[in-house]
């Protein structure tokens, strides 16, 4: 309820029109200066402690944000001061020199204030010192023209007059202004929504109790018929309040504080009783002064530190976020990244690095060690002087120096290392690029430039030959028709050869769409295309077909896949005419997927050759004399098997020949997440996932 009424009255004051608020500090400087009148302790009439100086100074602090507003402040305080004075007795001369002295440390006060305190709050004990220092060059200032007053006056000593007025002025504008700063920075901040914290009840007892003590110190201290010297005994209570109260609060504890000090000295009562008037109000100024002081200071300082925790805790939670996000970023980075210091120990990888260099090979604070051989790509052992990591350690730079890892396992992978020095030799980054697919697609490139080169240049020097010999006119005709078969041949052999490599290209790369496919009519399609394709030259072969389970897969590729599988079985089977191709699915019973099984009786697979024959390129030494080929139609099969998160294998049959099984989806929901399912009609379905 506190908190609201407070950030309520707070957007009210934010509200208000600038001539009302010149008519409320009018009113307000105006009563200061009464109570000031008020508080006559010396025989020189002049008042004990001065608020309308705080007042002034405040009034003319927020008027001085456009010049007509500090014209208007400035210009009304001087008949309000001068008025009061006046009226509570004070000669015109001694009136009106209180009242222009006021103005004119009030204008300097402003100036300075704005000029070394630019921000025009007070947040730090070196601003509120500023703000004292501040005080007694302007109070110095307005000191000058009482003294001028106290001449006029007839004053047998006018310089008499200018420390007590650098005293109560100084001490006022000292006070109250800084409390009045506070609290307008306090105001602004509610205005603007940010509301602190409401207090705990245990923090609010506290201050109630805080309060207590001060009435029953203050009380008991400056209330006593006898002067005891124990002011001392208020200082605990300041010091509560400095530690425990934000700076505005302990400020107006220090000033309500003195306003007990002031009414008991004004009784005559307390420690300052029995002394000369004009030295207990320089004493009781002075005591009121260094109490508010020392709440203020402590406060301001408790403040600050505050302010500093809670920065140095922003910054911790900047900085640990921004950790986790470079973390993030280079955890989640497919590239290997690790970092070791100068002496080798690992201060940090992320999981790739891990993952391909392994996990045992070094702990964070550990010095690296080697479960794996690096060698050069021309197989080279790297000697630990020629290390990427050593020579970033010594301040060398390395961009893109291919390594091979050989582990333990056997496992072979081709990296691309940069390293470089971290700043101030403390260590070294390694960035690792896994290029193993590309060393391997730079292999395919080379194997598949030979292929090109021999299996496309062969057909064309046929061709070259032929044409030769159909430009001969006395060519007899049979010869003709047989050179014109073999030219037939030789273009069949490359389209078949340019078809398997576009096939190849887009197995895996292709947008695919399932549907489910009918397995047996699909292979009987094939084998009555093969059987009645002129030209193949293949040998007679008997089918089985029994094949009563779906498989769901795009068409087109699956084509692929029987066309490639059925083709090999009858190139490699029996010439004899025993050739024997036999197509069958099951339901493999675990997981439900349909197997594919395409077996046959003839050469079979060497078993060296069983873990190699779905590689690019690659061909069995027992195909080559039988059929041609170009060592892509495995591999197709392999990668159209992946694409539909299946697999196939091969193994020798004991009665001769080789059984190659292909594992497909069974059902739409073991398609593989991004490849969408249509009816055999053609309405799209949910895609799988």
């Amino acid at each position: 309820m506190g908190e609201g009424r407070m950030h309520g009255v707070a957007g009210r004051l934010a509200a208000l029109s600038p001539t009302t608020l010149h008519l409320l500090f009018g009113l307000v400087l105006a009563a200061a200066a009464a109570f000031g009148r008020s508080t006559n302790l010396e025989s020189s009439g002049l008042a004990l402690v001065w608020p309308a100086a705080g007042i002034a100074f405040l009034w003319s602090l927020w008027g001085s944000r456009s010049r007509v507003d500090l014209t208007v402040s400035l210009v009304a305080a001087f008949p309000i001061l001068a008025s009061v004075n006046l009226l509570t007795g004070l000669s015109p001369s001694l009136g009106f020199a209180v009242a222009l002295g006021s103005i004119a440390q009030t204008a300097a006060a402003v100036v300075l204030f704005r000029r070394f305190i630019p921000g025009l709050e007070i947040r730090t004990v070196g601003d509120y010192l500023r703000l004292g220092s501040i005080a007694i060059a302007a109070c110095s200032v307005g000191a000058l023209a009482i003294v001028v007053g106290s001449a006029i006056d007839g004053s047998a000593d006018p310089l008499s007059a200018f420390v007590p007025w650098l005293v109560r002025h100084g001490v006022s504008l000292t006070g109250i202004g800084s409390l009045g700063v506070v609290i307008a920075s306090s105001i602004r901040a509610r205005a603007a929504g940010q509301t602190p914290p409401s207090l705990p009840s245990a923090r609010r007892a506290e201050y109630a109790m805080l309060a207590v003590v001060s009435v029953v110190l203050y009380v008991a201290t400056f209330g006593a018929g006898t002067a005891l010297p124990i002011a001392y005994t208020t200082i605990p209570a300041h010091m509560w309040a400095g530690l425990r109260l934000r700076s505005g609060w302990a400020m107006l504890h220090g000033l309500v504080s003195g306003a007990f000090l002031v009414f008991f000295t004004l009784e005559r009562r307390g420690p300052f009783q029995d002394l000369d008037p004009g030295i207990a109000a320089y004493v009781a100024q002075s005591f009121m002064f260094i109490a508010f002081s020392l709440s203020a200071v402590l406060a301001l300082s408790m403040d600050e530190r505050r302010r500093l925790i809670s920065r140095l805790y922003r910054a911790n939670a900047e900085a640990k976020a921004a950790a986790d996000l470079r973390d993030l970023v280079i955890g989640r980075m497919n590239d290997g990244v690790l970092v070791a210091g100068a002496d080798k120990r690992l201060i940090f990888q992320n999981a790739t690095s891990e993952r391909w260099l392994g996990g045992g090979t070094a702990r964070p604070g550990e010095v690296w060690r080697r479960d794996y051989t690096v060698t050069t790509p021309d197989g080279q052992q790297l000697d630990d002087d020629a290390n990427p990591l050593t020579l970033a350690l010594q301040g060398v730079v390395t961009e893109r120096m291919d390594l091979d890892l050989t582990h333990c396992s056997g496992e072979v992978m081709h990296l691309s290392v940069d390293a470089m020095p971290l700043p101030g030799e403390g260590g070294a980054v390694v960035v690792l690029r896994n290029v193993t697919h590309e060393r391997l697609y730079e292999r395919d490139l080379g194997r598949f430039a030979s292929v090109v080169a021999h299996d496309l240049l062969t057909p064309l020097t046929v061709f070259d030959g032929w044409l030769e010999l159909l430009e001969d006119p006395d060519l007899p005709a049979d010869e003709r028709r047989a050179s014109i078969e073999r030219l037939q041949q030789a273009s069949l052999r490359m389209r078949t050869l340019i078809r398997n490599l576009l096939a190849y290209s887009l197995a895996k790369e292709e947008r695919l769409t399932a549907s489910r496919i009918d397995v047996g009519r699909m292979v009987e399609g094939i084998i009555d295309l093969r059987t009645a394709l002129p030209g193949t030259q293949l040998p007679e072969v008997s089918f089985h077909v029994d094949a009563p389970h779906a498989v769901y897969a795009d068409e087109r590729l699956f084509l692929q896949l029987m066309e490639n599988l059925v083709g090999n079985a009858m190139k490699y089977g029996r010439t004899d005419g025993t050739g024997e191709v036999t197509v069958t699915t099951t339901s493999e019973p675990t997981s439900g997927r349909t197997l594919v099984r395409v077996r046959d009786n003839g050469i079979g697979v060497p078993d060296a050759d069983l873990d190699r024959v779905f590689e690019e390129f690659h061909r069995s030494e027992n195909g080559l004399s039988q059929a041609s080929g170009t060592g892509l139609g495995l591999a197709i099969c392999r990668r159209i098997a992946e694409s539909h998160g299946g697999s196939i294998v091969v193994r020798n049959v004991e009665e001769g020949g080789a059984e190659f099984t292909v594992s497909l989806p069974g059902t739409a929901a073991q398609l593989p997440e991004g490849i969408p399912f249509v009816e055999a009609e053609g309405s799209p379905r949910v895609s799988a996932s």
